[in-house]
């Protein structure tokens, strides 16, 4: 099936931001059909994308109402596991009144353990754990290899470089698909 009309890019920092972005544009979206909440000058992190998620929900169900749309939001686990930071976001958006995504919902998550690096660490075939933090790039351009094998590897016309995935990154490539469905 062919990739929504519109999609709406939420994501806590600009690596993790360039990395889901570069890999929509991989998988076929146009640059026309992303559009990227502004990250708040001098950064932003998860507590941000918390307190800002209920909005962005509206923002989306509104559009939806009258294009099809999709939301992807992207935040790091950090310390903590994905089904607990994803219950931690579920809990700011009860408490405002909103639920997350239904079912049917084209909200995918793209949350990665302990943070974006371990996805690049991985991508780049080197060994990984998800529970310790790894260097940032110095531009965060610098990942279009990564993103590139990534693609392919959720096209299943490539295979996972050496040892099995971190369960993040499967997760992921699962999120992305209830944006096809």
């Amino acid at each position: 099936m062919s990739q929504p009309v519109h999609t709406i890019l939420f994501c806590e920092d600009l690596q993790l931001r360039v990395f889901v972005r570069r890999l929509l544009l991989k998988r076929g979206w146009e640059r026309r059909q992303i559009d990227e909440v502004p990250i708040p000058a001098g950064g932003a992190g998860v507590s941000w994308l918390r307190e800002e998620l209920p909005r962005q929900l509206a923002a989306f169900r509104s559009r939806n109402a009258r294009a099809q749309t999709s939301l992807i939001i992207g935040c790091d686990a950090d310390e903590k596991t994905v089904a607990e930071r994803i219950a931690w976001l579920e809990g700011g958006c009860t408490a405002a009144g909103v639920r997350l995504r239904a079912p049917d919902e084209r909200v995918a998550l793209a949350i990665p353990r302990r943070n974006i690096e371990t996805w690049l660490r991985y991508l780049r075939g080197e060994p990984v754990n998800e529970t310790e933090a790894f260097p940032k790039y110095e531009t965060e351009s610098d990942c279009r290899g990564e993103v590139a094998l990534l693609s392919e590897i959720c096209g299943n016309q490539a295979r996972w470089p050496g040892g099995a995935p971190p369960d993040s990154l499967l997760r992921a490539c699962g999120e992305f698909q209830r944006l096809r469905e």
